[in-house]
């Protein structure tokens, strides 16, 4: 039977969003499948959700307090004592969902979920140090581990291409999106924009995108929610369009408040201008929420029925958005019900299998 230590060095952060989310949902999946193997689970329990854990079948949790570490001392803990402390624990498996893993191996087979190479391709929307960190604890790990798993297409042929990782190294996983359940909509007459303040979201194209249509639509209002992040650069325009008749910035949501947000939009903005998956988006089709989203990158391959545009053109965003508001009722709701059903073909139970899957084969 294997025995697999999970690295949840992502449970230090204590208000989770993009990457941090969909970690948890691999691991809460894995851990929940029944299908024999063993974990060593390194976590923080103040992470939500991941107290439950402990109580789990076949499952070893050793509470790591991420939280009260520094971002370096977690990527220190992660270099160097993350392997030692999986081989002590008898484990021939280590997986790691957030891209970054060790260099050092330390005799494991070491798995990797890479989420993008947008640290590698457009360093200009990071800051130096995030940078440096990177160049440390992501791509040297990601050259040496015996498996490579990114999250689209999209990203998978980036690796091959970018990091030469070889075919028999290298994997795809989709991953999935979590039964939203019920929501109470969130009244109001509203678009909705997700997502953390970073330049690739594209928003200040989105607010004047916004602003244009806001012209026949008086009333309607432009709902962001997210916060800005110091490893990231800003763009100088977007504080000023941030304070734009109409937009209102929410800050973090937590799961219950988002999932209301969803409900409640006449449409979900997502015209990013690079993306690994575009979780968010099928979160919204899941909730009954019609989408906006980009022509570039991997959203084609996610998005399905989503409206689609050119999302480096303000009046391309603009016309979508157009088309979206001036639906008929008819269209609108044969629209979110084919975005419902789209969002349904991604689980994280066959997320899960693969990667169970995945373990066995490697250790064969």
């Amino acid at each position: 039977m294997p025995r697999v230590a999970l690295n949840g060095r992502f449970t230090g952060t204590p208000q989770p969003t993009g990457t941090q989310v969909a970690s948890f949902q691999l691991f809460n999946a894995i851990l929940r499948n029944p299908r024999g193997a063993e974990f060593v689970v390194f976590a923080d329990p103040r992470f939500p959700g991941a107290e439950e854990w402990r109580g789990l079948d076949r499952v070893e949790f050793i509470s790591t307090p991420f939280q009260d570490w520094s971002r370096a001392r977690a990527q220190l803990w992660e270099q160097f004592q993350a392997p030692a402390l999986a081989a002590r624990h008898g484990c021939q498996i280590m997986h790691h969902p957030m891209t970054t893993c060790p260099s050092w191996q330390n005799g494991l087979t070491h798995v990797v979920t890479l989420h993008d190479l947008n640290f590698l391709l457009h360093p200009e929307w990071y800051s130096r140090s995030f940078r440096l960190v990177y160049a440390l604890c992501a791509l040297p790990g990601l050259r040496r581990c015996r498996s490579v798993v990114t999250i689209s297409e999209y990203v998978r042929k980036q690796t091959s291409e970018f990091l030469h990782i070889p075919d028999d190294r290298l994997g795809m996983i989709y991953n999935g999106v979590k039964p939203m359940g019920s929501a109470a909509p969130r009244p109001g007459n509203y678009l909705f924009a997700a997502g953390s303040l970073q330049p690739h979201k594209n928003l200040v194209r989105l607010i004047r995108a916004f602003l244009l249509v806001r012209a026949s639509h008086p009333d309607l209002e432009l709902l962001v929610a997210g916060r800005p992040q110091a490893r990231f650069t800003s763009d100088p325009d977007l504080a000023g369009l941030l304070c734009s008749p109409g937009v209102c910035l929410a800050g973090y949501l937590s799961d219950e408040e988002l999932a209301n947000a969803y409900a409640g939009a006449r449409a979900f903005c997502y015209p990013s201008l690079e993306e690994g998956f575009g979780l968010p988006l099928l979160e919204a089709m899941t909730l009954g929420c019609p989408v906006l989203t980009s022509n570039v990158s991997c959203l084609p391959e996610i998005a399905g029925p989503a409206t689609q545009v050119d999302p480096f053109s303000v009046d391309a965003i603009a016309e979508g958005l157009r088309h979206l508001l001036e639906l008929p009722p008819d269209k609108r709701a044969d629209l979110v019900e084919k975005g419902r059903l789209w969002a349904a073909r991604f689980s994280w139970n066959a997320a899960a299998a693969g990667y169970l899957n995945l373990y066995n084969t490697l250790l064969k």
